[in-house]
């Protein structure tokens, strides 16, 4: 036998195919949407309001998963805002998030708001 074919013979085979991404789409663990207080969005729009590109924050947001509506995964980025619009949301770094999506923020830019009375 040639070389060439000797060798496709110990080619990777997956006989499912798409079967490792599956289960692994199944090891995420999702979680339902948080309903946010009145409280709690009277004060994310009071942060949105000072927020200003170049400001460094914290954020959590919600990303929703498509094949099961109103669960999804929370997740948390930092860094310098990229770019801000209340209209359609923000970028830090590489990750956009839409306003609808964000659960908290916070940083040193808060720390008016934070402050016990």
């Amino acid at each position: 036998m040639a070389v060439e074919r000797r060798a496709k013979q110990f080619a990777p085979f997956a006989a499912l195919k798409g079967f490792e991404d599956a289960v692994r789409e199944k090891e995420i663990i999702y979680e339902p949407r948080r309903i946010l207080s009145e409280e709690k969005k009277n004060e994310l729009d009071m942060k949105l309001r000072m927020l200003k590109p170049g400001m460094e924050i914290l954020v959590e947001f919600f990303t929703g998963n498509p094949s099961l509506p109103g669960f999804g995964r929370y997740h948390t980025v930092k860094g310098d805002v990229a770019f801000f619009d209340p209209s359609v949301g923000l970028r830090i770094g590489d990750t956009e998030i839409e306003i609808r999506d964000i659960c908290e923020m916070s940083g040193d830019v808060f720390e008016i708001l934070e402050m016990p009375c």
